[in-house]
């Protein structure tokens, strides 16, 4: 009983150590496939980057792994860790795929700080571009072209040459990019990167085309010669291409068709044609516009939707730049529609919409609602779409946008109600109809507590008053006199000043009273109100010479304002006591007072012309859309205006050396998927152009279903082309009989069954190419057959 029981206790300690031993192995692979494990190494990368060097040079592919996850935490939240360069270096040979991928990203990422290290492992890269793995063949192209040693420049033309011919998409795609890093090291090498490039316009890939045209645009933007074969199958691959491509060949496209169209705006010709019901062309065809031209603008419209907001804008500022009056008004809903994204891109977008409506308001009059300023607005998003609004508006919706400021001016935000009462005076401005209503609102907010708004009122008035007839304007100057004691912003207190003095004439019993209450605060006002107390005092010496006490406060003005320590308010002092010091006769001399007098009333009191509203867009009408010159607002390296139009039409049969194959394509979807990574639709030494492509021609009859289905090219085949025209007439003659059609039908069938064997085995013995064509026809026939 006693070893039964000895057996027990040591069956049980055995599956005790067991569990043990199966549960700390299940902890320690549970370490490896922990969601958070790559989050802790953002969050606490920095502790770690001492044990770096100590697992980097682990003899073990997990360990080495987890030092590199710590590396590429750390640069992607900014931080420098190239001490550890030579450490990583080192790994570049490993057999762990996971491990090289990391230490490519890597040296990708410093490869231009550390060349000399760099070099260390440039064999290696060149091994690498002869591995399985496309994915490890591009990254060591993209380190080798990182590399910023002049001397390897040859080394590195290689390998692109070699990539180019890849089988790999993303491989060539890859060698696309390194072409622009390798001129940016080499100018010299610019010759042989053409040819590549040439090679490249000529795939078919949707990857490729997308970085041909980015190197295109990088090293020979103006060699539009390049182009011009290629110009329509460009227009149809727009809709194939990732979203980045389509910036760079949409920004090609435009300058290609400003340099060789002809401006669409400035012909009388160019009218929109009436488009049937059931036609294949779209409704934004124009008569007179050139094909190409209007076929550009066709293919670019689905681009209006894309999801990427920088394709969106590229693609507007093409139709803004290219399209008629008329269709440029497609622009204004996708871009609408991007001021619901995140508040940078509504920074970005509104921007570029204020330089439009300057030009072309009409794009965005009917989005009027759209640019109301919601309550999660910024700052300088309300000033934008605030200034849109002022632009975009016209007598049919200005009262509508009347309302629409007054409750901003009502917000208890300051600031948006300041701002808004500035688009107040920039609508009655723009809209005279309904200048009053808006002088009558801005009287009404003269009596507020809000010094900010009341100063901002009076600046504004003094704007609108400046463009009413002179009879009209006693009133409201009579009311801002009433409430002059309310107006403590100095900006509001100079425009009041002014207004008394320009209109001392209609206020002569408010006028010295006014200037003799700001005699006594004169030291105690800012500058800009000492200025303007200056100007009252010389402009009522002038227009009220009869009143005795206006003499003496402008002495005494004058005399506060010669030992005052602002410069100007000395120097404009001394300029307006020596010009009225010369109405003095001077040794007895008789002076034509009259006449003197009359010229300094015309020079200070003469009208003067209401200021002009500046918007924030001024000068930079000449940028181009969409670009950071436009955004800045001044002119950034590397900017290219836009090329003017031609003057006479360019020749365009340019582009018609290939334009069969694409004629034939454009009735076809132009959405064909691009093919995976690892695939290629062409071979890697031969580049097929699209103008000397095969294309199968259209089908004639639609009653052999076979037939219509079937690819192979009948124009290489005389005997299938008559064989099938033969089955189509015997059909057409069967249909006026219908009794003696399945006779005659069936006859003819076994006859042209034995005629085409007879044919195919004579066919097979002369000439050997023919004979899988007359397997596959006997077998269409054979199945014809059974279907009957």
């Amino acid at each position: 009983m006693s070893e039964y029981i000895n057996r027990a206790a040591q069956f049980a300690q055995s599956a005790a150590q067991l569990s043990k031993n199966l549960s700390e192995n299940l902890v320690e692979n549970a370490k490896d496939f922990r969601i958070d494990n790559t989050l802790q190494l953002f969050e606490n990368g920095e502790d770690k980057l001492e044990q770096v060097k100590t697992l980097l040079d682990s003899k073990y592919d997990k360990e080495k792994l987890t030092g590199l996850k710590i590396l590429i935490a750390m640069i992607s939240k900014g931080k420098d860790v190239s001490d550890h360069f030579a450490s990583v270096v080192k790994l570049v040979a490993s057999t762990s795929l996971e491990v090289r991928k990391l230490v490519y990203i890597y040296l990708i990422r410093y490869a231009e700080q550390e060349p000399d290290l760099a070099l260390l492992s440039v064999n290696t890269f060149q091994k690498d571009l002869s591995d399985s793995n496309p994915v490890i063949r591009a990254m060591a192209l993209r380190v080798m072209s990182s590399i910023r040693v002049k001397v390897i420049a040859p080394i590195v033309l290689l390998a692109i040459r070699k990539c180019v011919a890849d089988l790999s998409p993303y491989v060539r795609k890859s060698a696309a990019f390194a072409m622009i890093k390798l001129y940016e090291l080499d100018p010299n090498q610019k010759k042989g990167l053409i040819e590549l490039i040439e090679i490249y316009l000529k795939d078919e890939s949707a990857i490729i085309i997308g970085g041909a045209i980015t190197a295109f645009n990088e090293l020979c933007p103006t060699r539009y010669d390049l182009i011009h074969v290629h110009y329509r199958k460009l227009c149809y691959m727009l809709v194939e291409v990732d979203e980045w491509s389509q910036i760079a060949m949409l920004h090609l496209l435009t300058r290609y068709a400003r340099t060789h169209f002809l401006n669409p705006n400035q012909s009388n010709s160019v009218s929109p044609t009436k488009k049937d019901f059931y036609s294949d062309v779209d409704a934004l065809s124009l008569k007179g516009l050139d094909p190409d031209h209007s076929l550009l603008l066709r293919m670019v419209l689905p681009l209006l939707k894309s999801q990427n907001s920088s394709v969106v804008l590229q693609t507007a500022s093409l139709m803004y730049h290219l399209a008629p009056i008329n269709q440029a008004l497609e622009i204004g809903k996708p871009l609408v529609r991007l001021l619901r994204s995140y508040r940078e891109i509504q920074f970005i977008v509104l921007t570029n919409i204020l330089a439009m409506v300057n030009n072309r308001p009409e794009i965005f009059s009917s989005y009027l609602n759209q640019f109301f300023v919601r309550p999660g607005d910024n700052q300088i998003i309300r000033d934008l779409k605030l200034e849109i609004l002022t632009s975009i508006c016209d007598a049919g919706n200005a009262l509508v946008l009347l309302s629409e400021l007054g409750e901003y001016v009502r917000s208890p935000d300051t600031t948006l109600a300041v701002v808004a009462i500035q688009a107040i005076g920039r609508l009655s401005n723009k809209v005279p109809s309904v200048s009053e209503t808006c002088l009558e609102g801005l009287m009404t907010l003269v009596q507020q507590k809000n010094p900010a708004i009341v100063g901002e009122s009076v600046v504004v008035i003094k704007r609108l008053l400046q463009t009413r007839p002179r009879e009209q304007n006693t009133q409201h100057i009579c009311t801002l006199i009433y409430n002059l004691e309310y107006v403590v912003v100095p900006l509001g207190k100079s425009s009041i000043l002014w207004l008394v003095g320009q209109y001392a004439d209609l206020v002569p019993q408010y006028a010295p009273d006014i200037l003799r209450q700001f005699c006594k605060t004169f030291k105690e006002e800012e500058v800009s109100v000492k200025l303007q107390i200056l100007t009252l005092a010389s402009k009522l010496l002038i227009s009220l010479p009869q009143e005795p006490m206006v003499p003496k406060l402008f002495d005494y003005v004058i005399q506060l304002a010669r030992y005052d320590v602002d410069y100007d308010l000395r120097d404009r002092a001394r300029f307006l006591k020596g010009f009225h010091h010369l109405n003095e006769p001077k040794d007895g001399e008789a002076l034509d007072v009259t006449s003197l007098s009359t010229h300094l009333k015309t020079i200070l009191l003469s009208e003067k012309s209401a200021p002009k509203y500046l918007s924030s867009s001024e000068g930079k009408e000449h940028f181009t859309i969409g670009s950071a010159s436009l955004q800045v607002g001044h002119k950034v390296n590397g900017y290219e205006p836009l090329p003017e139009w031609p003057t006479e039409k360019p020749d365009g049969s340019l582009r018609n050396k290939g334009a069969s194959s694409w004629t034939a394509k454009s009735t076809a979807s132009v959405s064909t998927p691009s093919p995976a990574i690892g695939q290629s639709k062409t071979s890697p030494t031969s580049h097929t152009s699209f103008a000397h492509k095969s294309i199968t021609p259209p089908k004639q009859y639609a009653n052999d279903l076979d037939a219509f289905y079937d690819d192979v090219d009948m124009d290489s085949n005389p005997l299938r082309t008559s064989n099938i025209r033969e089955s189509y007439e015997s059909e057409e003659e069967s249909d006026e009989d219908d009794d003696e059609d399945d006779e005659e039908e069936s006859e003819y069938e076994t006859d042209e069954d034995e005629s085409e064997y007879e044919e195919t085995e004579d066919d097979s013995e002369e000439e050997s190419e023919y004979s899988s064509d007359s397997e596959v026809e006997g077998q269409h026939l054979l199945n014809k057959n059974n279907r009957r």
